[in-house]
């Protein structure tokens, strides 16, 4: 009877140990070079998007004071955060200002109520509105407190920010167009102030790494937004995008 000698099944080689590390290492060595691009484009879309949602609240706040004949507030609130050394704006609001009890003389006696516009914006995370004059001066005027106005809300421990012991600076845009930055409330009605310097309006987004951002620690990635008082409308400008 004859054999037949079956031929053994053809072996395959697995990957040594050297070979996977090389691999390893190589896809570490990538994932490493790729990381820092990927994190600043996903800080730019952040950035850019935080910056247009801004432009458009200016816009909704300009038109919502033409169409109901009454001054709009945009108040930026300021508190420190876990990681922030000092306080930093990192959310905005609407308010519609109406006015009441208005007094023999035109003012005495006269108060102001704020009725919110929408709901309390919170910046992405990241995003903050830096308090240095030098990135933010639209509230740089004579008269306006730059340490910022007290955040209070009536029958609330916290103020319209949530947050307990924030302040805020804010603009208003007025029924004619025009944009004004707002000071203190005396005798139930705010200081507005028509600040006729162009080229100070302004304010900077920009993201902030716990330490007070300046003019000379600025990222290359920021959003400035300037107003024109005189029309009420906005111009950005987006220099690492």
């Amino acid at each position: 009877m004859k054999l037949f000698s079956q031929s053994a099944a053809p072996r395959r080689r697995g990957f040594s140990l050297i070979e996977m590390l090389v691999v390893v290492s190589i896809v570490a060595m990538l994932l490493a070079l790729a990381t820092p691009a990927l994190t600043r484009t996903l800080q730019s879309s952040r950035l850019s998007a935080a910056g247009e949602a801004m432009v458009g609240s200016l816009a909704e706040a300009q038109q919502t004071a033409f169409s109901s004949n009454n001054p709009v507030d945009i108040r930026f609130f300021s508190f420190a955060e876990d990681q922030d050394q000092a306080p930093v704006y990192h959310s905005y609001q609407l308010f519609k200002v109406t006015q009441t009890t208005l007094g023999a003389t035109g003012t005495a006696g006269a108060t102001e109520v704020l009725v919110p516009v929408g709901n309390l914006v919170r910046l992405p995370e990241g995003v903050v509105i830096p308090t240095d004059s030098s990135l933010t001066g639209i509230f740089t005027v004579s008269g306006v407190t730059s340490s910022g106005i007290k955040d209070t809300k009536e029958n609330s421990t916290v103020g319209y920010s949530g947050v307990a012991g924030a302040t805020y600076n804010a603009i208003r845009f007025m029924p004619d167009g025009t944009c004004r930055t707002v000071g203190a409330n005396t005798s139930g009605i705010s200081t507005v102030y028509f600040q006729k310097n162009f080229p100070q309006y302004f304010f900077t987004l920009t993201f902030g790494s716990g330490t007070p951002v300046t003019l000379a620690t600025l990222p290359k990635n920021f959003f400035t937004i300037q107003i024109d008082p005189y029309t009420g409308k906005a111009r950005t400008y987006k220099p690492g995008f």
